[in-house]
């Protein structure tokens, strides 16, 4: 009888140690499978919130992992997107244009809030920009730069061809032209926007002022086949994350905005950063008149529809 009992209590504690055992290992399994998004992007304010979405955790409380992947050129990014090295990229309108030219489905899934900031020169004389008839403006051709200008001229009535174009693909080369007077204008994002003001360039208007928000968080669509209750996950940890900044003192993330978005680092105590939109699809007409733009420059078919542009992901029944 002493016997049976013994059996019986080895019996239930290996059974205990081998149920513990299972699940730590589904566990372990778990964590494992947690879904990964891997995300393109150059260095811009754009950044800030998904930085943020690491550095405060929120992608644990939302179950993925975000891996962040910092490109110092579109086209090196882009290649890696096409290659399926990515599933989703910081862009803008044009770029998901010419991705759907090139039969690479992507779909624009939010806003952001980079801003392109028009610039006169320090020793220009413009210092409004009802002066800027005539000027020349180092641009990179065929690109959301080109079409931010056209609209902000747009704006302001003048044409595009109201001021000279000068085809200057690389930003820091278009920055220098300014710095050193071979150019009257310039159309920059952060930092450079804020380097050429250190420097006495005159603010003359920003897209976001004439309410133009031209970039966009864009996925390909065989990753939203495949990670799409992730990517929803992503877009809560994003708005959480714009709530942080908007209700936080810039001093507690500003190291992470430096970083981030390029700054120099004795800039620190001079940074500012605006509030920023919580993400969700872009208006209709605004997408379609990118691609009315675009098509006119030869980037996609103008029969491209804001639905093959876009895809709702704050949807739950997606």
């Amino acid at each position: 009888m002493k016997n049976r009992i013994v059996l019986v209590i080895v019996l239930l504690t290996l059974l205990l140690m081998f149920s513990g055992c299972s699940r730590k290992g589904e566990a372990v399994s778990a964590v494992k499978e947690k879904p990964v998004i891997r995300i393109g992007m150059m260095s811009s304010s754009d950044v800030i919130p998904y930085v943020l979405i690491n550095e405060n955790k929120f992608s644990e409380k939302y179950n993925f992992e975000l891996d962040l992947q910092v490109f110092t050129s579109a086209k090196d990014r882009d290649a890696a997107f096409q290659a399926g090295e990515l599933d989703g990229v910081l862009t803008d309108y044009i770029g998901v244009c010419m991705y759907q030219n090139a039969s690479f489905d992507v779909k624009i899934t939010g806003i952001t809030d980079g801003d392109y900031i028009l610039l006169a020169g320090k020793n220009s004389g413009i210092t409004d920009i009802s002066q800027i008839k005539g000027k020349s403006i180092a641009i990179s051709e065929k690109t959301l730069i080109e079409y931010t200008l056209d609209n902000i001229l747009e704006k302001n009535s003048l044409g595009d061809t109201d001021v000279v174009k000068e085809v200057v693909p690389r930003i820091p080369d278009r920055l220098e032209l300014l710095r050193n007077d071979k150019i009257d204008l310039g159309l920059m994002p952060e930092p450079f926007a804020t380097l050429a003001l250190a420097d006495g360039a005159v603010q003359l208007g920003t897209a976001n002022e004439y309410g133009l928000y031209p970039a966009v968080s864009a996925f390909s669509k065989a990753a939203l086949d495949s990670k799409g209750e992730a990517i929803r996950n992503l877009y809560k940890a994003y708005n959480e994350a714009v709530l942080y900044m908007n209700d936080t003192d810039i001093g507690e993330y500003e190291k992470t905005v430096i970083e981030a978005v390029g700054y120099p680092k004795e800039m620190a105590g001079k940074i500012k950063v605006k509030q920023f939109r919580e993400s969700k699809l872009p208006l209709k007409e605004d997408v379609e008149a990118a691609v009315l733009w675009a098509s006119k420059k030869g980037l996609c078919e103008s029969t491209l529809t804001y639905e093959q542009m876009t895809y709702d992901i704050y949807s739950e029944s997606k």
